[in-house]
């Protein structure tokens, strides 16, 4: 599984098929008794039943049981499959990840750290301190980059693969300098060289457990998604949450953590985390969603992105970045990394195609119900956008409220937001509700005829799936004297029914070709997906930026 530590393998008990065999597959002896030679009767019936006062018909079987042996002998009885040799060298191997002590000193890397990073770190931290060992033929230093078991950490001299390794992602060359993704993960969520370690939205799963148990307590939640603070509940006493004001709010009021457990960290300005400088940065994706950039002493910086926009215009402007280049360690949202979005518009340039369209329909159709998708935080620029182009307030749910209400919007976005839905024709829905028919014609069918069609709208970088399988008719709408006009080319336009969607690429999260260029400019020296990649060979693309930007001065 992805929270389980790379490397580790059980010792699971094995039984011989033959004892299997002999002891549950032994066939049932049968319950008619034995047939009597002296009997005249056919050979065609199986068995004789005894006789009772009650004499049954006599039925002819359709395939004679001696045409059955003869063409299926195996009928009937169990197949045993031939018992499979161990690996060679298996037991040897099974038995030293046993062990699993460091090579240098002999102590139990189990009780050192929770992480495959932590017990390599001891491992080199041994032989800083002896380095005569590595001339008497010991592994030498652990490479910090590769992750491939704790085998592998002990001893390189012998590697002797498991019974049957894990197959390596889809595209992936079996390489043993590739770690197998929850190792990844893992190598994501804890930052090097801090005391405990430090984690980034790491709040459920073994691997929050275990570092809880070890002695974590610096907690850091980038933004408040689910994905991110999942498992973090009210009854939180692990430590602290350090986190941004938006998303200290939010933690508190909506999950009820006690506010003696969060600690607010200001944008831009560094402050002491156990010893460790910190700073949050403008993550350019949601409300209160930030980087942390962390720089403990001895060890490189270590940037955590979060989610993140990551832009030219965005990144070029924040000094801290400028200082790190060329020296750091990036853990970074790779949620489309991708060839297959290469490029996103900008979100100011999708909000005034949406709007361009949602007010065209509405003249054409006065009595249209615009439904705008959100989630729970975020999105909130584009049913703003909507409403200020149509003249209207947008009416938002209790829920969404609620979450607001923790935002620092200005005077202006505060007097667009209406609690009555019956006193405006825009509507903040959840994003889920404009990818379904079925949902849009509920909504519609629950005014009771005071609306006569739905526009809806779909704010999502995935909408570029969709323009990929979208026909040509569907690319125009008519204007306000039914005229036909065109449209952005990222915008996807469907119509069924009484229902138009128009799906846009409006996104919080970085392009691939972003991501190129932001890799390209910093020039880590490490780079590691926080995101789990199905395009390998995009993943591929940009270590290959990462390691060719990495000879470039760090100077502008």
């Amino acid at each position: 599984g992805s929270e389980g530590q790379g490397g580790e393998a059980m010792s699971w008990p094995t039984v011989s098929l033959a004892t299997m065999a002999s002891t549950t597959m032994t066939p049932p002896p049968s319950r008619a008794p034995p047939r009597n030679e002296s009997d005249p009767e056919d050979d065609d019936d199986d068995f004789k039943e005894p006789k009772r006062m009650l004499v049954r018909k006599k039925v002819k079987r359709a395939v004679p049981r001696s045409m059955v042996k003869r063409e299926w002998p195996q009928l009937g009885r169990p197949v045993l499959r031939r018992e499979e040799p161990l690996d060679e060298g298996r037991e040897e191997a099974m038995a030293e990840v046993k062990e699993n002590l460091c090579p240098i000193c002999g102590k139990n890397l189990n009780e050192v750290s929770p992480t495959v990073l932590g017990r390599q770190a001891h491992i080199n931290a041994c032989l800083d301190k002896n380095p005569q060992k590595d001339e008497e033929g010991c592994s030498g230093r652990v490479d910090r980059a590769e992750s491939g078991g704790l085998a592998s950490m002990a001893t390189r001299t012998t590697t002797r693969p498991a019974s049957r390794p894990r197959p390596p992602p889809q595209g992936v060359p079996p390489t043993s300098s590739t770690p197998p993704w929850y190792v990844q993960k893992q190598q994501a969520h804890v930052v090097r060289g801090t005391p405990g370690p430090f984690a980034v939205d790491c709040f459920q799963g073994k691997q929050s457990q275990i570092l809880a148990e070890r002695g974590t307590t610096s907690w850091f939640l980038s933004h408040f998604h689910s994905d991110h603070y999942m498992g973090l509940k009210k009854d939180f006493g692990a430590g602290r949450v350090y986190c941004t004001m938006v998303t200290a709010k939010l933690v508190h009021r909506i999950l009820g953590v006690p506010l003696q457990c969060i600690y607010v960290l200001e944008i831009g300005k560094p402050c002491a985390v156990q010893g460790v400088r910190v700073t949050a940065l403008d993550a350019n994706h949601c409300p209160g969603a930030c980087m942390f950039l962390f720089e403990p002493a001895g060890e490189a910086p270590t940037l955590h992105t979060g989610d993140a926009r990551l832009t030219d215009e965005h990144t070029r402007r924040i000094p801290e970045l400028l200082r790190v280049r060329g020296a750091c360690v990036l853990a970074l949202d790779t949620t489309y990394c991708s060839h297959k979005y290469a490029s996103f518009p900008s979100q100011r340039r999708v909000v005034e195609a949406v709007a361009k369209c949602v007010v065209a329909e509405v003249a054409s159709n006065p009595k249209a119900l615009v439904l705008v998708g959100s989630y729970t935080i975020g999105k909130e620029a584009v049913f703003f956008g909507v409403a200020r182009a149509l003249g209207r307030r947008v009416y938002i749910g209790a829920n969404k409220r609620r979450v607001m209400g923790c935002l620092d919007l200005t005077d202006e976005e505060k007097s667009l937001v209406c609690e009555d839905d019956t006193k405006t024709n825009v509507h903040a829905v959840p994003l889920g509700y404009t990818r379904s028919h079925k949902k849009l014609e509920s909504i519609l069918k629950h005014y009771k005829g005071k609306y006569t069609g739905v526009v809806a709208v779909c704010p999502t970088g995935w909408s570029l799936d969709q323009q990929a399988q979208a026909q040509p008719k569907l690319t125009a709408f008519c204007g306000a004297r039914g005229k036909p006009s065109a449209m952005e080319p990222f915008v996807t336009c469907k119509r069924k029914g009484r229902v138009v969607t128009y799906s846009v690429p409006y996104s919080e999260h970085s392009s691939y070709d972003e991501l190129r260029s932001f890799v390209s400019w910093l020039q880590p020296k490490e780079l590691l997906p926080f995101v789990r990649v199905s395009d390998q060979d995009a993943l591929r693309g940009l270590k290959q930026v990462a390691r060719a930007a990495g000879g470039a001065p760090r100077g502008e």
